[in-house]
This record gives structure tokens, sequence and C-alpha cells, in this order.
């Protein structure tokens, strides 16, 4: 199984630097451009930036960890608007951030970041990874966990999903 650990310095300062961007966005919004590039930076690079665990919800994939530490407001250099949207009140720290995860998150800026959240919500229902995970609110269960392997399958070809494996192999023998 696949797996990445979720970087909570490369969260927080990833969410700064979008919101550095935007000014306030509303939680949805900030986690969709999360997603998309955590998604390009796993195609091109062989892993994510934020990381973590990925669930299929009503509003489509989310990054678990981040979710959670948005609705408890413990994203460090931001403040709450109202419940739902938080602004940033210090700079990202972009030593946090490498040279590609600043290089994909303005992609993902520049291409999905003049998008209401409405419209990144239904593109994300597009994703097989969210049309295979998630089943609706099923005996009240609400989220339905996402491998890595079904994210993966939206954008790696053969080349790089084998360097993927081969790498979360390497990282478990030396564990």
């Amino acid at each position: 199984m696949i797996e990445f650990g979720y970087d909570t310095d490369r969260a927080q300062n990833a969410t700064l630097w979008l919101l550095k961007q935007h000014g306030p966005l509303d939680h949805i919004k900030l986690l969709k451009l999360v997603l998309l590039a955590d998604l390009e930076h796993l195609a091109r690079y062989g892993r994510p930036i934020v990381g973590g665990q990925y669930f299929a919800m009503e509003h489509g994939p989310v990054a678990s960890e981040l979710y959670d530490e948005l609705k408890l407001r413990q994203i460090h250099g931001t403040t709450a608007v109202n419940d739902f949207t938080l602004r940033g009140v210090e700079d990202p720290n972009e030593d946090h951030l490498s040279e590609t995860d600043l290089e994909v998150l303005r992609e993902i800026n520049e291409k999905f970041g003049a998008w209401d959240r409405y419209r990144l919500s239904d593109f994300t229902h597009t994703l097989e990874a969210w049309k295979k995970n998630y089943k609706g609110e099923a005996g009240g269960k609400r989220s339905y966990r996402i491998p890595y392997e079904d994210l993966l399958q939206e954008r790696l070809d053969e080349d790089m999903l084998a360097l993927v494996i081969d790498a979360q192999h390497g990282e478990q023998i030396l564990g």
C-alpha cells in the first residue's frame, strides 16, 4: 500500500501561500486547490506537496489532516473570517516549500485559482478516484479513504507509478 505522511510545515505554508494569492478563502476552495497541487506534484515528482490521507467526501476528495486542521483552526498564521473561511495573517515561509512545490502551486493557482468552490468541487467529482471510493452517506458514514493507488491512476504513467512504488518499498525497508 502506497502512503505519504502528512507534512504539517508544507501544509501550513502551502495554505499561507494560497491565502497570500487570494486573500480569504473558504475551506472547500482551499482544499480543492491543495488536492490539485498534490496530484500534479505527485504525477511529476513522485510525491505530493502536503500528503497524508485522502478521503472521498460529498464535495469531492480532501486531504484529511488538512481538513481537520482547518475545522479546528489549527493552521498557524491564519485566522478565521467565519466558520468556513480563513485568511492569512502571516506570509508563508517558502523555506518549507521546495522549488517544485512552488512551481506546481503557481501553475495550479494560475489554472484553477479563478474558479469558485462549486466549480472546483464539480471538477473533483469527475476524478475516477473519487467516483470509485465515494459511496454516499451509507449507514451514516460520510467519508471513505482513497488509496494513493487510486489517486495515482489519475495522472501517472506506468513508469512513474513504478518509481513511486519502488520508492515506497525502499522507505519500508529502511523504515
